[in-house]
Parts: C-alpha cells; structure tokens; sequence
C-alpha cells in the first residue's frame, strides 16, 4: 500500500480553509456539548429556548413549552435534561473525533480524512429527516428549520469540494516539482 505524501497546510490555499472550516465545525459540536448541558442543569428544559427544532415546534409536539414543563413537571424535566446529556455526550466524542480526524490527516494531505469529515458533519443532517417526519405528523412546524439546517449542510458541502480541490491541486504541484 502506497501512503499519500505529506502536506504542509498552507491556511490561506483551499485545503487551508477546509481544514479551518472543519476544525470550526468540530469546535463548535465541543463547545455546543458543553454549553447546552450546562444551561439546561441550572436553568432546566427550557433553558436552551429549543431541545431539537425550534421553541415552537418543541412546544406543538410536546403539547406544552419546555420553560412550562421546567416550572410544573420536575420529572420530565429531569429526563429532558438527562436526554440531552446523553446526546452532548456522543456529539463530544464526536468533535473529539472529528478535530483529530481534521487535524493529524485531513491538514497532512490525507484524501480519505476529507471524505470521512465530510461524510461524518453530514451525516447529523440526515437524522433530521425523520424528525421532521416525526414533528410534520403532529402538526409542529418545520419550516423555517429547514431553511436553518440548509445553511450547515451547503457549507460542509463547499468545504467538502473545495478540499478535493486543494488536495487534487497539491498532488498536481508536488507531481510537477
């Protein structure tokens, strides 16, 4: 097997505003992890104004608002608040993942980690197919988080090209050198 060279990441070439971009993306899934656990222990439910859509379709499909449920039910609350623990919990191994990922391979050249990144920021959005479906069959609305969640995905696609560019552009130049 023939490992890929090596690449010193130039930050301003194409593959250097992948590798910041991903590195963004893997920060903010760090710092979102952190940030909306914490919220939610000392101000409750409805703390973070939304626990997966919006404070409106959250509110539709739970029958009641979240900043509600915090005051007058303490039991599901506590599970709210449990629930997202165990979500911040994978999308921090996530980041931890996803920052070594884009840091040690993906800034060294490595066209497989660009493929994996991208396929691994991706992949959050496709789970969000079947809660729409979910929140559409209780009548909760939806429509201005489809327009929110198109922003992310167009962005880790761009980043997605315009890493194969970079990486194709790198070969090309250490195959002319």
């Amino acid at each position: 097997m023939r490992a890929q060279p090596t690449y010193h990441v130039r930050w301003r070439s194409p593959l250097g505003v992948t590798v910041g971009l991903f590195l963004f993306w893997g920060a903010l899934n760090a710092f979102l992890a952190i940030f909306v656990p914490a919220s939610l222990h000392s101000g409750g439910a409805g703390a973070t104004g939304a626990l997966v859509l919006t404070p409106e379709a959250d509110a539709a499909l739970l029958g009641r608002s979240l900043a509600d449920i915090a005051r007058d039910d303490a039991r599901l609350n506590a599970y709210l608040v449990s629930f997202m623990d165990t979500m911040c919990a994978q999308m921090m191994a996530y980041a931890i993942v996803h920052l070594g990922l884009t840091w040690f391979a993906l800034r060294r050249g490595q066209t497989w980690a660009l493929w994996f990144a991208g396929a691994g920021a991706l992949a959050t959005f496709v789970y969000f197919i079947p809660i729409l479906f979910e929140f559409a069959r209780f009548d909760a609305p939806t429509d201005g988080f489809v327009f929110f969640t198109a922003i992310p995905i167009a962005l880790i696609v761009a980043a997605t090209v315009l890493g194969w560019y970079g990486l194709r552009r790198e070969r090309l130049a250490v195959a002319a050198a």
